[in-house]
């Protein structure tokens, strides 16, 4: 019966169809088996890219789609997004074989991972996701079997990821990772900059190199146009003195901003003295996260983007 059901795959894949779905039931073993892959065309893989997001996608039909990406300042991740719920909650063991094309070469067993019911089963970070693609773009397929129990029947489900057409689509990813911002909104939508005890002509490179990072990020998202500044203080020294200190602060922020290009009129500024301690000021290190400007950035309804003036104006 196992024989059957693999030259029965292999046949389906060669006579050129555009998926194989199949479905198996092997009476003496009592297990159900279903494979999702694609035949063998070069259709199937498409890059999609951006400033904030480069992503390399398989579409396999009946199934859905498998999806590497790298979002902007994140490391690189993969996932299933599936039409309809298909795994079981468990284990699947993610393998690597040569195709069928190439039967003799080597077969990796990558181990397990964790799978669940709905239609985004599986969620790997960048340990599996990079793993994954060298092998795809060294012509390997990947496979993901998910093994679960039901009513004391073993039910397996396969899902083949060929690496037919991958090259062209993986190419464009890498291309996209070099175009990449620093940061994305949601790593930049609360920013933190800190000084040193005292009043300061100019902001630290440290501090120039955060804002620069949101710049890069309003330069492409026209969506970003408001800034909350807030300039802070630890509690050393006179009240008022303080106050006075933080709206410095904020201004050499507020400054930075203006001449790098962003109006005026998107920059709500405040300062606070030693009122809102982050951390308490008993100790050194508490008073050096106290001695901060915050920056809060909002988005607003899409307008034209504005061009923004270069780091050496």
């Amino acid at each position: 019966m196992l024989t059957l059901f693999v030259l029965s795959k292999l046949r389906s894949v060669w006579l050129g169809y555009s998926v194989v779905v199949m479905s198996a039931c092997f009476a003496m073993s009592g297990a159900y088996a279903t494979t999702y892959t694609k035949a063998i065309n070069n259709e199937g893989w498409r890059s999609e890219s951006s400033v904030f997001e480069c992503r390399v996608v398989h579409t396999i039909p009946f199934y859905g789609e498998v999806v590497f990406r790298k979002r902007a300042g994140e490391s690189s991740s993969f996932y299933l997004r599936s039409q309809t719920s298909r795994f079981r909650a468990g284990e699947a063991e993610i393998t690597v074989h040569p195709p069928v094309w190439k039967p003799k070469g080597r077969t990796y067993n990558l181990g397990k991972a964790p799978i669940k019911r709905g239609l985004t089963p599986m969620y790997l970070g960048d340990y599996w996701a990079e793993r994954m693609l060298v092998h795809l773009s060294h012509g390997r397929e990947v496979q993901i079997a998910g093994l679960t129990w039901y009513d004391n029947i073993r039910h397996i489900t396969d899902l083949d990821i060929t690496p037919i057409g991958f090259r062209k689509a993986y190419d464009e990813y890498l291309g996209c990772l070099a175009t990449l911002i620093p940061r994305n909104f949601d790593q930049l939508k609360r920013t933190a900059l800190y000084f040193t005890p005292g009043e300061q002509e100019e902001l630290s490179p440290g501090a120039q190199q955060k804002l620069d990072q949101i710049l890069a990020l309003v330069k492409h998202d026209n969506k970003v146009r408001l800034f909350y500044i807030d300039g802070h203080t630890d509690s050393a020294g006179d009240r008022n003195e303080n106050l006075e200190l933080s709206k410095k602060r904020a201004e050499l922020v507020n400054a930075y901003l203006i001449r790098r290009g962003i109006p005026q009129d998107w920059i709500k500024l405040r300062w606070h003295g030693e009122r809102y301690p982050a951390k308490s000021n008993s100790t050194a290190s508490g008073r050096a996260k106290n001695r901060r400007v915050t920056i809060r950035l909002e988005r607003v309804e899409e307008i034209e983007v504005l061009p923004l003036a270069s780091a050496t104006n």
